[in-house]
């Protein structure tokens, strides 16, 4: 509103700074044309000759003329021509001829570009004067022709300029400061003093200035013709006043609104909101697995018909969930039991044939540790009650398959197992699922190199995991090979023999779901490389 205002003063100043520039230009366009006129030279020149009624009918024709120029402009207060070798002055006043004033004279024949500075003031009074000729070529002008500005009529149209409450400057370096307006006596002095140390540094443009304590809005506009400026100001409080009124019905009508609002935000929430927050909680819970969920409505509403329907679908759920799971775990059970079962008479031939052979050869000091050895096997793998051994016990007996296996070869295999890390000893694992890993690398790697075949079995914990890294050397492994058993791990392509690997892929994923079982790659020796991952957040839930 107040950038409104503000451009609302611009383009006023600048229509009424036009109103004033055509008006005096016309005035002087008006003076010019007089300056030719042949009653005043006849009058200037050749007075003496004239007879009295010559002189009187000329006089009169130049009253005439000067009652049409005074008229010609409300700003003026007379016209008249003062002509020095009459020692006489007509004017538009009634009396039309009065005594010549020698002082006036000399004040009036300073030579000024009307178009640039045409104001000229002598004793307190504003004139508008053309000599002629002008004193560039003649010592003393024969005539002058002149006008006065009404400063009174001036101050009266800056009054009707401005609107209540503000005033008008019209300034320049010609004529006084005329100051209208509401402001007193007391603050007319600061403000002139504030207008003439900003000048017309605020041509077109809106500036705020503070006189007695009180700020104005301020906008200016320079005259190119007149050599004025010309000032219009307006209390800030006359343009902030009608607005007040605006602002209380504003902020009363907004608070009414917000009010509103919350009281009908407030009734959604309390209707709908909370009941329906309350449905997509208890949707939550039951998508996490809480089949306990009931929900409470005391209303006979849409909500309360949805709330009822809700908990007979749980309960309904609830009672197929139940019937479900009972039917999937026997399920995975009575799998487990299949595959726990092929595992283990699968060792049983070849550990009759090889005690056949050492029999043979009377290889007594081989067959005792070789029987103790399978004694402790035998002892863990039919431990049926048992489905979760500590790791430390699967360790063992894997390491004991690695003893038999050391003796049935000899020196053409390198085994080794590594230290188990700090705290995987207790860690709970699935009985009877490294062996088979070890085995499938002695059967389908090792057994066929004649020399420097190597096995490693490394432990560790990462990434909230038991990892178990069974690696040979056998040089049988490709690409191609590694994808088809990574295919027959994954049931993508059904083996044709159902083998350890898969059978223990099988049961971890059973049990722990995608994070767990086997994971295959190609060894550092271009051998197979099985990964048996156990996570540890399902082992311990």
């Amino acid at each position: 509103m107040k950038t409104e205002i503000g451009n609302s003063l611009i383009s006023r100043v600048s229509l009424y700074m036009e109103i004033l520039d055509v008006d005096f230009d016309r005035t002087i366009r008006l003076m010019q044309e007089y300056v030719n006129d042949d009653d005043l030279l006849d009058l200037s020149v050749t007075s003496e000759i004239m007879t009295d009624i010559e002189r009187t009918e000329a006089t009169l024709r130049v009253k005439h003329r000067l009652d049409l120029l005074r008229e010609s402009s409300a700003f003026l207060t007379s016209a008249f021509a003062m002509i020095p070798s009459m020692d006489r002055t007509i004017t538009s006043e009634p009396s039309t001829i009065s005594e010549f004033d020698r002082s006036q004279f000399d004040a009036l024949r300073q030579l000024k570009n009307l178009y640039e500075t045409p104001f000229l003031e002598w004793n307190g009074r504003v004139f508008i004067s053309v000599p002629y000729p002008d004193v560039g070529t003649v010592k003393t002008p024969l005539f002058i022709a002149a006008v006065e500005v009404s400063r009174a009529e001036l101050t009266d149209a800056l009054e009707r300029f401005t609107n209540e409450g503000g005033g008008a400057v019209l300034s320049g370096r010609s004529i006084p400061w005329t100051v209208a307006g509401a402001i007193g006596e007391g603050q007319g002095q600061t403000f002139r003093e504030q207008m003439e140390w900003i000048g017309s540094s605020a041509a077109n443009e809106v500036r705020t200035i503070t006189v007695g304590g009180e700020p104005y809005m301020l906008a200016q506009k320079e005259s190119e013709r007149l050599d004025v400026t010309l000032s219009m100001f307006v209390p800030y409080q006359k343009i902030e006043e009608p607005l007040r009124d605006y602002e209380r019905w504003l902020i009363v009508l907004s608070t009414m609104s917000v009010a509103l609002v919350l009281i009908f935000s407030f009734s959604i929430y309390r209707m709908i909101h909370r009941p329906l927050k309350s449905l997509i909680h208890a949707f939550r819970r039951l998508k996490q697995g809480n089949f306990n969920v009931a929900l409470q409505y005391s209303l006979k509403d849409e909500f309360g018909y949805l709330y009822e329907q809700f908990n007979a679908t749980v309960r309904q759920l609830n009672v197929l969930v139940h019937e479900v799971y009972e039917q999937q775990y026997r399920a995975r059970l009575s799998e487990l039991r299949h595959l726990q079962s092929q595992i283990n008479p699968h060792f049983l031939y070849n550990t009759y044939f090889l005690l056949y052979r050492m029999a043979l050869r009377k290889d007594f000091d081989n067959v005792i540790p070789l029987t103790k050895h399978l004694g402790e096997y035998f002892q863990y793998i039919t431990r049926d009650g048992m489905e979760e051994v500590p790791f430390e016990a699967e360790a063992s007996h894997a390491k004991t398959y690695m003893e038999i296996q050391s003796i049935r070869f000899e020196d053409r295999i390198y085994a080794v197992f590594e230290d188990l890390p700090e705290g995987a000893e207790k860690i709970a694992v699935p009985r009877l699922v490294l062996q088979p890993v070890i085995e499938n690398a002695y059967k389908h790697a090792l057994e066929k190199k004649e020399q420097d075949a190597r096995l490693t079995v490394k432990t560790e914990i990462r990434d909230k995991a038991l990892r178990v890294t069974v690696e040979d050397n056998g040089e049988e492994m490709t690409a191609e090979r590694l994808e088809e058993l990574q295919a027959m791990l994954e049931g993508t392509r059904e083996p044709v023999e159902t083998s350890g690997l898969v059978n223990v892929h099988r049961r971890l994923r059973i049990k722990y779901g995608e994070r767990g079982g086997l994971f295959l790659r190609l060894g550092e020796n271009r051998g197979l490389c099985v990964e048996i991952v156990i996570p540890l957040e399902e082992n311990e839930r």
